[in-house]
């Protein structure tokens, strides 16, 4: 046996978790809201004393720290997360995977995330920009990964309260858009050029989605995974722009491949939006028929998510600053603000807003 973990958590609350989610994705009601809080390997590493270079170095060793950021997890945050008897693992390279894939060079840091560097400096090189061939990328690395954790999963024992349950090793592309994968390639000059040379944008963002679909379809045939089983999404670059903006130049990329890989599951077509989006959201629910917006950003208060509301999951938006600094009577403020206002139209999952 390679590694074992022992896990301690009631059965009872994962059976809790579980209904609450999924009467929360029915726009239903079990005993109360759920709660998903964002915990990331950032912190989870932090928190046990692990570096991200150790977490880097090589495939065993990751898998193993994942499965102990997971035990860690269950045991020490209260949320409703755990909702099953299974432990699901993926090779994670954080968010530079798709800015690899695309042509960036990646600076590895010793306790921080890692950095994509950009790779196109002139309007001429973003014209002329080739993309690499993905198996040479971090995307080749992670389809390489995910063969071999699979192969070292089955000599790790992982018991929730000595009951062995299974392991399930994942792999995807990251949910991070093609628009992101652009912003990390030129920088701000790609803002500077949507409005100076849109349609050689727009063939630049083709070109990627071109990318992501061929590999998230590899990904999807050798895991063995549905072509539309859902699709987390990400567009975090994109809340600065104008929704005139945002319609041309992300709602085709993002509307390709929501069609391509979506679902009318609640996650089917999941949208993550960091920061202030409130003006995005008609093309959110109309243009991409999102099912989900998940950590979408704690500077949209609660009356300003009337657009959403009822219509489509809402995962937020408690300020991580409150929750960081705050008093328990401010986050009790705060969460009970939301509360009244939101879950009268249901579908509300309580978490903090990135």
């Amino acid at each position: 046996m390679l590694h074992r973990v022992d896990i301690r958590y009631p059965i009872s609350e994962v059976e809790l978790n579980r209904k609450r989610l999924e009467a929360a994705y029915r726009f239903e009601y079990f005993d109360r809201a759920p709660v998903l809080l964002g915990i990331e390997a950032r912190y989870l590493l932090k928190e046990r004393g692990v570096t991200f270079a150790e977490y880097f170095s090589d495939v065993k060793t990751q898998l193993i720290y994942q499965i102990e950021n997971i035990k860690w997890r269950i045991e020490n945050i209260p949320d409703d997360w755990f909702t099953k008897p299974l432990i699901e693992v993926w090779p994670d390279f954080q968010n530079v995977t798709n800015s690899s894939g695309c042509g960036c060079e990646i600076f590895w840091q010793e306790d921080e995330t890692p950095q994509a560097v950009p790779c196109i400096s002139t309007f001429d090189e973003m014209v002329k920009h080739q993309l690499p061939d993905w198996r040479g990328t971090l995307w080749g690395k992670r389809l390489e990964w995910y063969f071999e954790m699979k192969k070292l999963a089955e000599d790790i024992e992982v018991r929730l309260n000595g009951e062995r349950i299974p392991i399930q090793v994942n792999v995807g592309i990251n949910g991070d858009s093609p628009f992101m994968a652009a912003v990390d390639m030129a920088g701000s000059n790609f803002y500077v050029w949507l409005h100076e040379a849109p349609e050689e944008c727009k063939r630049l963002l083709k070109n990627i989605t071109d990318r992501y679909i061929e590999v998230e379809t590899e990904y999807r045939k050798v895991s063995k995974k549905p072509m539309k089983d859902g699709l987390g999404y990400s567009d975090d670059s994109a809340q600065v722009i104008s929704l005139d903006s945002y319609r041309e130049f992300c709602v085709p990329v993002a509307k390709r491949l929501y069609d391509t890989f979506g679902c009318d599951r609640h996650d089917g077509r999941s949208m993550h939006l960091c920061g202030r989006n409130v003006h995005l959201h008609g093309a959110l629910l109309n243009d991409l028929n999102i099912t989900m917006l998940s950590g979408y950003g704690s500077e949209n208060k609660p009356e300003e998510m009337m657009t959403l509301a009822g219509k489509v999951l809402l995962h937020g938006n408690i300020s991580p600053l409150n929750l960081y600094q705050g008093t328990a009577n401010e986050v009790d403020e705060e969460t009970m603000h939301l509360s009244e206002v939101l879950a009268p139209y249901s579908g509300i999952i309580l978490g903090y807003g990135y």
